[in-house]
C-alpha cells in the first residue's frame, strides 16, 4: 500500500517539458505559453516573478494543462513557481527574445568546429563569451514515427564551456541580436546535419507531395533514413516545441 501511496504522488506532481526549466528564456512583450501536466482536473497556479499576480488554469482529466501568462519587456533574472498544490519552481528565467535555429550541418556546427573544419574567430569569441543574458538550448537527435511531446535538452547560460559545444550560426547570431537590442537572448537549436527538407514537415505538409507522402512510415514502422526519412524529425524534435512563444526562426 504504501508504494502505491507513493507511486501515486510521484504521478501528481506539477512537471513541464524540457523546453520550460531553469536559466530559460520566455519571449518578451507577450502573452507567453506554458503548458505541462498535473493532477487530474486540479487547478493549476502560475506566479511569475516579474508580477504579483496570479494566473490559474485548469488540468484536465489526462492531467494535461496549458497557459498564457502576459511578459513585460526584458530583465531578469526571475522565478516562475508553477503549482497543483506541490509547486515547481524555475529559477533564473529571464525575458527577452527567443529564438528556434533550424537546419542541416551550417546550422549544427559548433564553435569548436568540426574535425579539420575549424570556425573562424571562434576561439576568441568562445574565450569572450561569458554573458548571463545569452541562454542556449540544444535539441538531442531524435527521430520518430509517431509525434512525441518533449524533448531532450537544458539550458544553460552563454559560458566558454557551453558556447563551445553549442552552434556557431546560432551563437552569433545571437551575440549580435543582444549587443543590439540590449535584452536578454534564448537561442533553441533544433539541427541535424545532411537532413532532408521532407524529415522535418508533417503528414499533413506532405500531402502536398505524393512522392514523398508515400514514404511516410507507419507509426512503430521502420526508419530506413533517421535523418532523411518524411516526417520523422519534425515528429522526433519539432512537434514538441509547438506553441512556444518565440520571436522568429
Amino acid at each position: 500500500m504504501a508504494a502505491l501511496t507513493l507511486g501515486l504522488a510521484a504521478q501528481a506532481e506539477v512537471k513541464m517539458p524540457a523546453i520550460f526549466g531553469d536559466n530559460m528564456v520566455m519571449q518578451q512583450n507577450t502573452d507567453a505559453n506554458m503548458w505541462g501536466t498535473a493532477k487530474a482536473s486540479s487547478t493549476v497556479t502560475v506566479t511569475p516573478g516579474w508580477t504579483s499576480e496570479k494566473y490559474t488554469t485548469k488540468a484536465g482529466k489526462d492531467g494535461k494543462w496549458k497557459i498564457s501568462i502576459p511578459t513585460p519587456s526584458g530583465g531578469g533574472p526571475y522565478d516562475v513557481t508553477v503549482s497543483d498544490g506541490t509547486p515547481l519552481t524555475l529559477s533564473n528565467v529571464m525575458l527577452g527574445e527567443v529564438w528556434l535555429c533550424s537546419g542541416q550541418s551550417n546550422m549544427e556546427m559548433p564553435m569548436k568546429g568540426f574535425k579539420n573544419q575549424p570556425v573562424e574567430g571562434a576561439n576568441q569569441a568562445i574565450l569572450r563569451s561569458a554573458n548571463p543574458d545569452i541562454r542556449l538550448f540544444t535539441v538531442k537527435r531524435n527521430s520518430s514515427t509517431t509525434p512525441v511531446d518533449d524533448v531532450t535538452g537544458s539550458w544553460a547560460e552563454a559560458t566558454p564551456e557551453s558556447v563551445r559545444n553549442f552552434s556557431a550560426t546560432a551563437y552569433f547570431f545571437g551575440r549580435d541580436i543582444e549587443e543590439l537590442l540590449g535584452v536578454p537572448v534564448g537561442l533553441v537549436v533544433v539541427s541535424w546535419g545532411g537532413s532532408a527538407c521532407e524529415a522535418w514537415m508533417n503528414d499533413e505538409m506532405l500531402a502536398a507531395f505524393p512522392e514523398a507522402a508515400a514514404n511516410i512510415p507507419a507509426a512503430g514502422g521502420e526508419i530506413k533514413s533517421k535523418n532523411r526519412t518524411p516526417s520523422v524529425l519534425f515528429k522526433g524534435m519539432l512537434n514538441p516545441l509547438i506553441g512556444m512563444s518565440m520571436r522568429g526562426v
